[in-house]
């Protein structure tokens, strides 16, 4: 039986990030995904998808720049490092950069494909980590099994090709002519999709509906990003879980709502289509509103809605329900059984500033929950902004010494905590005696 350091189960962009920068390290590890290959969200890569951090935010660059998994030198062995800098844009597209994923994946050898992990139990070494096929032993488990579709109650018993999850929209049979279209949710995903739909000559009727009083831009202001900063998450992860709760609450847009750009270009795609092409009824844009039936009704759906001001309802008729209705942590037997040995607080595990878990007992080895820490580390713990970082710490971790650096970068927006006392005292006057000897002067 085989014996690693580290394995992580589940190989997305984080424990992918994990593979990569533990690679250089000398560290035993093993990745375990059950696919077999490499998939990110493959049912949202619309054309006009583009990555909301930048590319520079990758599996490696922000805690080791020289990597040979770094999105530049992709762009440079793909022979395009000077056309992704002339075409005067920072960013990348979502499809660009799943296939960057794709190119880090193919080159490491800890990573493996097509094995699922179906057990993890405790042992005397750490944890067996067992297969259909094998069992190792990891003194070590990294938890990155992703998220999955959050689905409404009311939508959950009607899923099919005509109502369905946002990660699966492209995966459905193509609109026919005259479609009417209905797109719950008002962040990034639904709104990718409703300019998608907007671009659509042949579409009947779209209907857009949020919960949210207005379709909300994310802010992605260069103060709003000093929260997503090294120094940030570790003074976040400092204070008391309800202030941290509190926080992740009021910083909500900061990550989860709609790029400034996207919600412009279908402003301007709605007032061409509606104003100039003359269809005024092209598309109903309703904020404030909830769904909370859904009726089959002659091979299309009535939906019955909410107003969440009011009270009041409404329903439609409608031919295709799509629900961006966001994700949530995936759900694994083996997780829970782990899991329900952890300290708790508030409901949730207790994690270190490693993002290991803190158990009842002490485990043999260390577990580390990648993307399940929304409230105990911020939002920083599930986007993209941190994943080099948060995967240096828990290398950094396994090997018992800092092989990267803590605190890579200085903030420019400071705590109070932050201030150092000055070396030399300093004589502070009373301001009555400052005003009174400028009188004097």
């Amino acid at each position: 039986m085989q014996t690693f350091d580290l394995v992580g189960i589940g190989v997305g962009p984080f424990n992918l990030s994990l593979a990569a920068l533990a690679e250089p390290t000398g560290m035993k590890s093993l990745f375990l995904e059950k696919n077999a290959e490499f998939s990110w969200h493959p049912g949202l890569m619309l054309p006009n998808g583009s990555l909301q951090v930048s590319p520079l935010k990758d599996c490696v660059t922000l805690a080791d720049p020289t990597s040979p998994y770094s999105f530049l030198n992709y762009l440079a062995l793909h022979q395009r490092l000077y056309s992704f800098i002339n075409k005067h844009g920072a960013n990348t597209s979502r499809r660009e950069f799943a296939d960057y994923y794709r190119w880090v994946a193919q080159q490491l050898a800890s990573v493996r494909f097509g094995e699922e992990v179906v057990d993890v139990t405790p042992c005397d070494d750490g944890f067996y980590v067992s297969t259909p096929a094998q069992r190792y032993i990891a003194r070590s488990i990294a938890l990155g099994i992703g998220i999955e579709p959050h689905i409404p109650d009311c939508a959950r018993q009607w899923l099919g090709s005509t109502v369905c999850h946002a990660a699966h929209f492209l995966e459905q049979p193509e609109i026919a002519y005259g479609e009417r279209v209905m797109v719950v949710g008002g962040g990034q995903s639904g709104a990718e999709i409703v300019e998608h739909l907007l671009g659509m000559p042949d579409i009947g009727q779209i209907t857009w509906i949020t919960s949210r009083g207005n379709l909300f831009a994310m802010d992605e202001s260069s103060f709003v990003n000093e929260s997503y900063l090294p120094s940030y998450s570790q003074y976040f992860q400092s204070l008391p879980l309800g202030r941290r709760r509190a926080i992740v609450s009021d910083e909500k847009l900061t990550s989860d709502g709609i790029s400034a750009a996207l919600s412009n270009r279908i402003y301007e795609l709605m007032y061409e289509r509606c104003h100039v092409e003359g269809r005024s009824d092209l598309i109903r844009v309703v904020s404030n509103v909830a769904m909370t039936a859904i009726a089959p009704v002659k091979q299309r759906w009535k939906v019955l809605m909410q107003s969440q001001a009011t009270g009041n309802e409404r329903d439609m008729t409608v031919d295709r329900i799509v629900l961006a209705t966001g994700f949530r942590p995936r759900r694994s037997p083996f997780i829970d059984k782990i899991i329900q040995h952890a300290r708790m607080e508030d409901g949730l595990p207790v994690m270190r500033d490693d993002y290991s878990v803190e158990f009842k007992q002490p485990m043999r080895g260390k577990v580390y929950l990648q993307n399940r820490s929304r409230i105990q580390h911020g939002l920083q713990s599930v986007n993209l902004s941190l994943v080099a970082y948060r995967s240096s710490r828990i290398v950094n971790s396994v090997l018992g010494r800092n092989f990267y650096p803590e605190v890579p970068d200085s903030q420019l927006l400071n705590q109070l905590e932050s201030f150092r006392e000055p070396s030399k005292s300093v004589n502070l006057r009373p301001l009555e005696v400052v005003c009174a000897s400028a009188k004097l002067a």
